[in-house]
């Protein structure tokens, strides 16, 4: 299968490179460095203390990459609209698109761009991080879960479900993916920008007794909004398995995503997580302050780049 993987940060990279095994695999992204990187070198995954280097296709050009049977989304949530219409060349009459990206609102930015019955949705838990050009560090990678949105085509989730499984990834076909989507949304509004602010690696929020505390404030808040969305969650039990025992070995090394974004002093997804739930909260009259707060903080920290 020829598959194309629109932004190439440490996640894309990571299931680029696996992909590449068994498949005719393109990386694209607007990072210059990291695609040359590639091209000269292959791209190199560390996975505890060794390397594997991937050779495979890396471009900044969709022209260059061409139509793909599958596109996997992993640009930045805030930036899918202006991704999509910068790479519509990857997209064919049938190419099945279908975005991985952390984040409320990736569907309805999709939309526009292809047939309804092309395009699924799905979360990854895990964890990675971009080490430099063409270099990644793999914390862990969780289960994989593929679904469709109002009007997609179920029956052909499978095919990506086998596509994934053949190149090492556990991953499953749920017709309840978007109650999974929900799931990893409010485990990113307690756990990212708490730790981007707080310029902590996973593992703290459950080492502090302060960060747990918070981050179950942040996750109460959101939990009230997704049930007046139609979907119940206990704040108890994401916080355990996510907080406390989800931190535990090699991902709590991990620097989660919004971190490495404001180490980087790149815009963050704050806007589409906590963000998100601000604003549904005002939809539906659920005070969510301590969401606002966050999203707030991170916006200032994103203007403090070019401060002077």
């Amino acid at each position: 299968m020829k598959i194309s993987i629109m932004g190439a940060g440490a996640m894309g990279s990571i299931y680029g490179g696996a992909l590449s095994e068994k498949n005719e695999v393109w990386l694209v992204d607007v990072w210059e460095e990291h695609i040359e990187a590639i091209k000269s070198s292959g791209l190199k995954i560390r996975v505890g203390e060794e390397d594997k280097v991937y050779r495979l296709n890396a471009t900044i050009s969709a022209q260059e990459a061409g139509v793909s049977d599958l596109v996997i989304v992993f640009v930045k949530s805030v930036n899918t609209a202006e991704a999509l219409q910068q790479n519509k060349a990857l997209f064919g009459a049938n190419t099945m698109v279908l975005t991985l990206q952390n984040g409320y609102g990736n569907a309805e930015d999709i939309m526009p761009y292809i047939k309804p019955e092309n395009l699924f949705v799905g979360t990854t838990s895990g964890g990675a991080t971009t080490l430099g050009p063409g270099h990644v560090f793999q914390a862990r990678i969780g289960l994989t879960r593929i679904g469709v949105v109002k009007g997609g085509d179920f029956s052909r989730a499978g095919v990506i479900v086998d596509v994934l499984n053949e190149s090492g990834f556990t991953s499953e076909a749920s017709e309840d993916v978007l109650n999974a989507i929900w799931e990893k949304l409010l485990v990113n509004s307690g756990l990212n920008a708490l730790l981007a602010l707080l310029n902590a690696r996973n593992a703290f929020i459950g080492e502090s007794e302060q960060a747990l505390e918070l981050g179950k404030r942040l996750l109460k808040e959101g939990i009230a909004v997704a049930k007046a969305e139609g979907y119940d969650f206990s704040a108890d039990e994401i916080a355990r398995q996510y907080y406390i025992e989800g931190v535990k070995g090699s991902i709590g090394h991990n620097r989660c995503s919004m971190l490495q974004d404001v180490e980087k002093r790149r815009k963050t997804e704050v806007e589409r997580i906590n963000g998100a739930i601000a604003e549904l909260g005002k939809k539906h009259g659920i005070p969510v302050p301590l969401n606002e707060a966050m999203a707030l903080m991170i916006g200032a920290k994103e203007m403090l780049y070019n401060w002077e």
